[in-house]
């Protein structure tokens, strides 16, 4: 009879280890899943109850300040402006304004300055096809009469059999990066835009 219950007893605490034991697992489980992913881009997109939102973004060398202004307006349509500021002087400058349908609203990557500020790029929301542009930071025409360069329609001009599928950053004072895919969805090889000259140069390495 002893030998019975000591029995029963060692196949209670058994039991009662492993459900302990799985309890904790898909517990960790639930919170590893739950756990924030780090964001490539500011937020910038406008709560549905707001009309007016700011987004500021530092450059690595904290020297100048990226601002974000975003406004609904009264027929729907949304209006981004983009400022810049100086570490030593609190007066900012105009680069860039954006007014589109709110679902063509333009991303700041966190990476979004040039390695010596004179650039930034930007993503536009595009529904179908997302579009980067490049914008001087002192407020100054990029090319002829634009403020802005947008290097997607340029890739596409001259390489019809790629599709951009990424562009990444800055991969020098005036080089951006530029990840492609084949257009039967095979692994591409990566680009960069030259920002001086407004040019792409196909290189040997994928970028990823």
């Amino acid at each position: 009879m002893e030998k019975r219950r000591s029995k029963l007893f060692l196949t209670f605490i058994l039991t009662g280890t492993f459900l302990l034991a799985g309890l904790v697992f898909f517990g960790s489980l639930r919170v590893k899943e739950g756990t924030p992913q780090p964001e490539s881009f500011a937020s910038t997109e406008m709560p549905v109850d707001e009309k007016e939102t700011t987004v500021d973004v530092i450059s690595p060398n904290e020297k100048i300040t990226l601002t974000m202004k975003g406004l609904k307006k009264a027929d729907g349509t949304l209006k981004q402006t983009f400022f810049i500021s100086l570490d030593a002087a609190k007066e900012s400058v105009e680069i860039y304004t954006h007014e589109s349908n709110p679902s063509y609203q333009i991303l700041i990557p966190y990476n979004t300055f040039s390695p010596d500020n004179k650039y930034i790029f930007l993503k536009i929301e595009d529904p179908e096809k997302a579009q980067y542009i490049v914008v001087r930071t002192d407020g100054k025409n990029i090319r002829g009469e634009e403020k802005s360069v947008e290097i997607t329609s340029l890739f596409y001009e001259k390489y019809e059999e790629f599709v951009i599928t990424e562009v990444t950053g800055w991969g020098g004072y005036s080089l951006i990066v530029v990840n492609t895919n084949y257009k039967d969805g095979k692994i591409g090889p990566s680009f960069w835009f030259d920002q001086s000259n407004f040019s792409f140069i196909q290189l040997s390495n994928r970028f990823n």
